[in-house]
């Protein structure tokens, strides 16, 4: 019998030449699937059994953030954790996603009870997770707070994002403070657009930040810190031993909270590697102060230091560059990024 070969075949929107699709290809079957409201009314089936639970969901270029942020919701959340006590069973996820989506206080208080419940046996149910994913959730204050007592209760936990939820300084105080220094495990911590303040950032760099022996990762961005926040922190740095990256890009130090920093990255004797303080208005005298240290020899650990966007006149860039040996008219003049060794300093106007 006459046998087409696939490259023959003149299917619309397939390369030619292409193999023929296997219609009798089957998808893989869930794993664990358990059924779960959707905040439209509606129920989907959602497999469990996965090592990465995703609900951020936008599976197509059409689909809007607030279309994500809609499907799923606390009470989402509640009956996922209540299928798992009806099976007995731990959850297997490793990362769970829930970027976007309205989960809430409600949601964190579930999320929060259902990871840290235990089975019959005496086996947290969470107790394989390392990577929470949870910016822009619709959390507040007492959503945050859940966080803390999750993080707390938690020897899996790696990867933290909480970003983009409003929680206020109050956010972090009580709970969340102490939760995070009862916590041995987590190595990175996002906290960036919470509105925590400078007494927010003060509460985490006199508790938790202080002594915490795993985390090298923080990211206060664009949180209204100003100079006392910047104190805080050049305080914890001195007694700090496993930061290693420290991002502070998009508040309000100035001047006066950028001398402060250097004293205290003076006193951290070299163990933190990379800081971002773009975009933080600490003008000629910060941006100074900080390229000095660079290159002095206490400064030589760090690789990474940006100071971009900090409002330096024209005339300070000159003087800055030809002070680093970079000078404005030489081979690195075009661009903000310049190499010492592979170490690298950003710095425009």
């Amino acid at each position: 019998p006459l046998r087409l070969k696939a490259a023959a075949w003149p299917v619309r929107g397939r390369t030619e030449g292409a193999s023929a699709p296997d219609f009798g290809m089957a998808a893989a079957a869930p794993v664990d699937p358990i059924s779960i409201p959707t905040a439209l009314g509606a129920r989907e089936v959602l497999d469990v059994g996965v090592s990465v639970l995703n609900l951020q969901k936008i599976e197509n270029p059409q689909a809007s953030l607030h279309q994500c942020a809609s499907r799923y919701g606390a009470q989402a959340i509640r009956s996922i954790f209540e299928k798992l006590e009806q099976k007995d069973a731990v959850a297997t996820f490793e990362e769970l996603n829930l970027s976007d989506n309205n989960i809430g206080d409600d949601g964190a208080e579930w999320l929060m009870k259902g990871l840290t419940g235990r089975t019959t046996s005496g086996v947290q149910v969470g107790k394989n997770l390392k990577v929470l994913l949870m910016p822009r959730a619709r959390m507040g204050t007492a959503g945050m707070k859940a966080m803390g007592g999750l993080i707390g209760a938690s020897d899996s936990l790696e990867n933290v994002i909480l970003s983009s939820n409003i929680c206020d300084a109050a956010g972090v105080e009580g709970e969340f403070c102490s939760g995070l220094a009862k916590n041995r495990s987590v190595k990175s911590l996002c906290l960036a657009a919470c509105r925590l303040g400078d007494r927010g950032a003060s509460l985490l760099a006199d508790g938790p930040l202080r002594a915490h022996p795993a985390l090298e990762h923080v990211s206060l961005q664009y949180n209204r810190l100003g100079p006392d926040a910047a104190k805080s922190l050049a305080t914890m740095l001195a007694a700090n031993q496993a930061l290693r990256f420290l991002d502070l890009s998009g508040n309000s130090i100035g001047p006066e909270g950028a001398l402060a920093l250097v004293g205290g990255l003076k006193k951290n004797k070299g163990r933190l590697q990379r800081l971002s303080v773009s975009q933080n208005e600490i003008l000629l005298a910060g941006a100074k102060a900080f390229c000095q240290h660079f290159t002095s020899p206490d400064g030589k650990s760090l690789v990474y230091l940006d100071l971009r966007h900090n409002g330096v006149p024209y005339p300070g860039m000159v003087q800055l560059r030809k002070e680093l040996g970079r000078p404005m008219d030489g081979p690195e003049a075009e661009g903000w990024m310049m190499l010492f060794d592979g170490r690298q300093l950003l710095l425009n106007r």
